[in-house]
């Protein structure tokens, strides 16, 4: 026979509960309690001197709907005189300006970063070096530094205007800047109004939603038959015809505007669009910068992806462009997307750069007004709102696409 552990001792009828002889400070309840209290009233007693030194020192931002007193530059889209907007007009310009580098450079880095990512892994050993050589470069030397050589490069290593680098008839480089063609409204052959060309831009996107609803349909169909849909190539067509047909009925709505250079007391760009070199040297470092980051969490995702996945595509005959773009990024995109999104916040983040390269965007605009109006701290606070919402936009956005993409469908 196996010996039984001896029961414990039943309290007596009489004698205390088992909660009751422990000590009052010992017990989990009173100890959960006693942390809560303890927490609430440190953050009562912070809030309570955050608002007695803010009234001492009048916070307020009644200085933002002053006149501003100062003009922006790189304006795109829009033309704000600082002489007679106010200060909040001219810090939303930086916003727009600052919103302008975000989206380019996270588009662009996203390309570098897949091309550069697959290029690692190519079985052509100057490629892979090469890609290698760039991501350890550009991964390992600060920003700042990259931002400012760029910067150099546009001011000392382009022409001056007045020798500007033509081509084409159409285009011209310079130190101050690439100035290219870009579409403007037109009166076209029925002599429209220029908000017409909304009417233009609403068909292109309806035509664009329609072309992708015919992809997906036919995707699906693909899928379920096992018989070549051509679902790209339906897409496209269906949205080029569409796009043309609606430009030529609405009588050509739009026009092309070319760059000339005006020669005089002060030589300048005139027409077309200017991109300058301030926006260019921060893009570009920003690009490059991010898009060394994202070419290694590309390799990294495909190389964590099963091997039987490439095989099974091998064995099927698929070549090497469908193998890559059908099954491996497909697959792989489920691991890229929470690190990509980091690197994309990261861009919001290191566009504050724009000091070093004189671009006004949001931080350099905001402290232009602190030097003019003082208000330090209210100026930050409005900086630190900002950054926050434009990176809880993209958290947004990088979410939802990962939601979509790692969807499982039964």
């Amino acid at each position: 026979m196996s010996a039984q552990a001896p029961a414990p001792p039943s309290p007596s009828p009489g004698g205390p509960a088992p909660s009751e002889s422990v000590p009052l400070f010992y017990r989990r309840g009173f100890r959960r309690l006693l942390q809560q209290g303890l927490y609430v009233a440190a953050t009562g007693l912070l809030f309570w001197y955050i608002y007695d030194a803010l009234n001492l020192r009048e916070f307020g931002f009644g200085f933002l709907s002053d006149p501003a007193a100062f003009k922006v530059a790189n304006q795109w889209l829009i033309d704000i005189d600082g002489v007679t907007n106010s200060r909040i007009n001219m810090y939303l310009v930086g916003v727009w300006a600052s919103l302008r580098v975000v989206f380019v450079a996270i588009l662009l880095s996203t390309v570098v970063g897949i091309v550069v990512g697959v290029s690692r892994l190519s079985s052509n050993w100057l490629v892979a070096r090469m890609a290698m050589l760039y991501v350890e470069v550009f991964r390992n030397t600060p920003l700042l530094v990259q931002v400012v050589l760029v910067y150099a490069i546009f001011l000392v290593g382009a022409p001056l205007i007045q020798n500007s680098q033509e081509i084409g008839d159409f285009a011209f480089i310079s130190n101050r800047g690439v100035a290219i063609p870009w579409p403007v409204p037109d009166a076209g052959w029925w002599g429209a109004p220029d908000w017409f060309v909304g009417v233009w831009v609403a068909l292109f996107i309806a035509i664009g939603a329609i072309a992708m609803t015919v992809r997906r349909r036919r995707q699906d169909r693909e899928r379920e038959t096992g018989q070549p849909q051509y679902a790209n190539r339906w897409a496209f067509g269906i949205f080029a015809i569409g796009a043309l047909v609606t430009f030529i009925v609405l009588g050509l709505p739009v026009s092309i505007d070319k760059p000339i250079i005006e020669v005089g007391t002060t030589t300048r760009y005139l027409e077309g669009m200017v991109i300058r070199p301030e926006f260019a040297a921060l893009t570009i470092g920003l690009t490059l910068y991010t898009g060394a980051f994202n070419a290694e969490i590309v390799r990294g995702s495909i190389q964590a992806m099963p091997r039987g996945q490439t095989e099974a595509a091998n064995a099927v005959g698929l070549s090497a462009y469908q193998r890559m773009t059908l099954v491996i990024l497909p697959q792989a995109l489920r691991q890229m997307i929470p690190s990509i999104t980091n690197q994309y916040l990261n861009v919001n983040k290191n566009s504050s750069l724009a000091y070093a390269v004189l671009y006004d965007d949001l931080f350099r605009v905001a402290g232009i007004i602190q030097n003019k109006a003082g208000h330090a701290l209210e100026m930050f606070f409005v900086i630190i709102v900002t950054y926050m919402l434009i990176s809880l936009v993209i958290s947004a956005v990088m979410n939802f696409i990962n939601a979509r993409v790692t969807r499982v469908g039964v």
